[in-house]
């Protein structure tokens, strides 16, 4: 059965009009787990194979309580090779598309692609979370302190894709990032300035 969350995508919405939310992460972290769990579909091939996502995937659909969204799916940050390097790039490249973004680690993993990747996306002016996917089974212990160098503006969620632990928060720390900017106008782009607006509205 669908996620509660989710409803149908309202196609008429263009995707300019829609809120851009990029994942970002080392291969093998479960990006693409975390996309379906988030949505309640199956957005995203899913494979224990490291570097199966090689293009970024992009879903346009609806996703409770942040509205019309556009999710973008990378490949893995720490790809190798020549081929691994200009899959590396386009990922890159999504960044400039992003309003808000998800750094995914596995757990409480953090290195230099994860504190490179959170100061590019500071330097964008893109804010993002921090989402510590597979927590039920690499750090179901107990509390690990938050990655060297974030601000505390910078929210850190422990998730998983599998149990769906943390989603709900995860949703809600997302809403919290949205720039002022990014929320589409209604009608503000329809009138002109003190224009008049009848609203019919049938019985």
């Amino acid at each position: 059965m669908p996620d509660e969350q989710l409803t149908q995508p309202t196609q008429n919405i263009p995707k300019s009009l829609r809120l851009h939310i990029g994942l970002f992460g080392r291969r093998n972290v479960g990006k693409s787990s975390l996309l379906n769990a988030l949505t309640g579909q199956k957005l995203a091939i899913v494979s224990d194979t490291p570097g199966t996502t090689t293009d970024p995937v992009e879903k346009a659909l609806e996703l409770a309580p942040l509205g019309p969204v556009v999710f973008l799916d990378t490949a893995g940050l720490d790809d190798s090779g020549a081929l691994g390097e200009e899959r590396v790039r386009r990922s890159l490249d999504i960044l400039r598309r992003c309003d808000l973004s998800l750094v995914v680690t596995e757990g409480a993993d953090w290195g230099e692609h994860e504190a490179r990747l959170a100061a590019d996306l500071a330097g964008c002016g893109i804010p993002f979370a921090v989402a510590r996917n597979k927590w039920d089974v690499l750090q179901a212990g107990g509390a690990t302190a938050r990655p060297a160098g974030l601000t505390d503006s910078v929210p850190v969620i422990d998730v998983s894709a599998a149990t769906g632990f943390g989603l709900d928060a995860l949703r809600e720390a997302l809403l919290r990032l949205v720039p002022a900017e990014a929320e589409p106008p209604l009608v503000a782009d329809l009138l002109p300035e003190r224009g008049l607006l009848l609203l019919i509205v049938p019985i």
